[in-house]
């Protein structure tokens, strides 16, 4: 049935495709109109014919896009040919917001100096890291290192004195007591040797240590012994060289000291006068070996002191008379009356000694 508004017109469907409607007649139309303006107003659609054949479809333009020539989407919102946008480190937004721009405008490091400050600063922490691990690094080392044993007696060498010929220096003599005389007295209580045993006696007992300190003295040398109530105390006396160029070559002294002995609780004997006599062999080696530490009570045993490495013969002497020996009781630690009952005075050839040595006969 025709159209209401086409009954009056005979139009066949060829025209009325043909047929281009007014631009205000719908808005379907408008936008037709307007789509068909954007190409050319003289492009017209083609005709297709009810019974017809399909007409061809136009060739592909070859200056169509890459993309759009291979199917593969739309094109990349970046093109190389346009530079990236600008980017700067002070940007970068920390994890509350902050920007390093921040830290660039603080007033304490953007004045002069403030950048300065930050790396001396730095390098002092870098510093003190590096100085404490190299620290700890060493004390373990040192604390897991095995201990260095001592050296045994045989091994010990003389050392010489830098600026003083031999024998100039301070010298350790480790001695044993040998032999003791009690004859120049009529008790033979009254003489007494330190450490109070011989070495036949007991050889871990024995030993006896003297510190003495060799000094030159013009063409020749001196001795004297350190301050020690252990031991036997004397000034500076000459040295003498004995039997020069043989194997008893020796230095050799005398000294006279006051020896002073406890033989009772209460009572003190002088033996005044008596004579020390000392030889310090050059050449000769000691042959008494160290059988003991030294004594706690001894402290002449000094380690500031060189080891004496020859032959040692140390003797104290002194003959009968009649006053060997003087002893007398203490009142306050002070001398009191001298003791004279069951005394008999003894002659001279009468002999009370005390010999150290470190080697046999």
């Amino acid at each position: 049935m025709p159209s209401k508004g086409f009954a009056s017109q005979n139009i066949s469907s060829k025209d009325f495709v043909n047929l281009r409607l007014p631009r205000h007649s719908t808005n379907n139309g408008s936008k037709r109109s307007r789509a068909g303006s954007i190409h050319s107003p003289s492009v017209r659609l083609s005709i297709i014919e009810e019974d017809g054949d399909i007409p061809p479809l136009p060739a592909k333009a070859h200056h169509r896009p890459f993309h759009r020539r291979w199917n593969l989407g739309d094109p990349p919102s970046i093109s190389f040919e346009i530079s990236p946008p600008k980017y700067s480190v002070w940007d970068a937004t920390g994890p509350k917001g902050e920007k390093l721009s921040d830290v660039r405008n603080n007033k304490y490091i953007a004045r002069r100096g403030g950048w300065k400050r930050i790396c001396l600063i730095l390098f002092l922490l870098f510093a003190l890291i590096v100085g404490l691990a190299v620290g700890l690094t060493v004390g373990l080392r040192k604390k897991d290192s095995p201990p260095v044993p001592p050296q045994s007696p045989e091994n010990t060498t003389l050392t010489p004195n830098a600026t003083e010929p031999f024998p100039a220096g301070s010298y350790t003599l480790t001695t044993f007591l040998d032999t003791v005389q009690t004859g120049c007295s009529s008790r033979a209580e009254d003489w007494s040797c330190f450490p109070y045993h011989t070495y036949s006696e007991s050889p871990s007992e024995a030993m006896a240590n003297f510190t003495w300190v060799i000094t030159k003295a013009g063409d020749g040398f001196s001795i004297a012994s350190t301050n020690n109530p252990w031991s036997l105390n004397f000034d500076q006396t000459p040295l003498a060289m004995v039997d020069a160029g043989t194997d008893d070559e020796r230095y050799q002294f005398n000294a006279a000291l006051n020896k002073v002995t406890v033989p009772s609780v209460g009572v003190n004997c002088f033996f005044n006068d008596t004579n020390l006599e000392g030889s310090l062999y050059t050449k000769k080696a000691p042959n008494y070996l160290q059988a003991s530490p030294v004594d706690p009570l001894d402290t002449a045993s000094r380690d500031d002191f060189t080891p004496w490495p020859y032959a040692v013969d140390i003797r104290q002497t002194i003959g009968g008379g009649e006053t060997v020996p003087e002893c007398f009781r203490l009142q306050a630690n002070q001398r009191g009356d001298r003791i004279t009952d069951g005394f008999t005075p003894q002659p001279d050839s009468s002999i009370c000694s005390c010999e150290y040595r470190n080697f046999g006969s």
